[in-house]
């Protein structure tokens, strides 16, 4: 009965020997699963945060390039005002002005459409102001080029044009600012929660 008590007893232990190493590399199997879930959920949060950055970036530099081209549009526009008020230049150099009053504004415009794109919706709210108000600039300058070429302008015709267009400058100079404030709060914001 020794022997077998003593087989029995290799026996028991054997098992209990297997079934505790099974458990064990059922643990290890457990661990590297997690390890493996955390090592791939830092890779998606390193993959966001880089999106976050690269998208970050993206707006800001479209943001400059609207910022940019407003400003050129709207010295376009004054130019134009400035040529209706000089005694009437020659048509080829008033044309000149014009058109690159016209394609300077249309440049913004185009801009302004990425811009729109990108958002978010209190940006593109800000840029159709903006664009508004380039608009308004610009065909200001343009009623004071048909006031100019349909006859002689006296002093209070100057200086009730050059009030207009001042009006409308600022104006598009201040709706600029709103732009550039929600643009720059727009990409101060932190990095969206993963």
């Amino acid at each position: 009965m020794g022997m077998f008590g003593t087989l029995i007893g290799s026996g028991l232990t054997g098992f209990f020997a297997l079934r505790s190493e099974r458990a064990n590399q059922q643990a290890l199997e457990h661990q590297e699963e997690r390890q493996s879930r955390r090592r791939e959920g830092l890779q998606e949060l390193d993959l966001r945060l880089e999106h976050h950055r690269w998208r970050r970036e993206h707006r800001k530099a479209i943001y400059e390039e609207f910022a940019v081209k407003s400003q050129t549009a709207r010295i376009a526009a004054l130019d134009y005002h400035r040529c209706c008020l000089t005694g009437a230049p020659e048509a080829a150099q008033r044309e000149e002005i014009r058109l690159r009053g016209r394609l300077a504004y249309r440049e913004a415009l185009q801009t302004s459409y990425a811009v729109e794109l990108q958002g978010p919706e209190e940006v593109a709210a800000r840029v159709g102001d903006c664009i508004a108000s380039l608009r308004d600039l610009l065909t200001c300058a343009e009623e004071h080029e048909a006031r100019a070429v349909s006859g002689p302008l006296n002093s209070a015709d100057v200086m009730d044009m050059n009030q207009q267009i001042t009006a409308c400058f600022e104006d598009a100079q201040r709706v600029l600012r709103l732009f550039t404030r929600a643009g720059r709060e727009a990409l101060d914001r932190p990095t969206p929660p993963g």
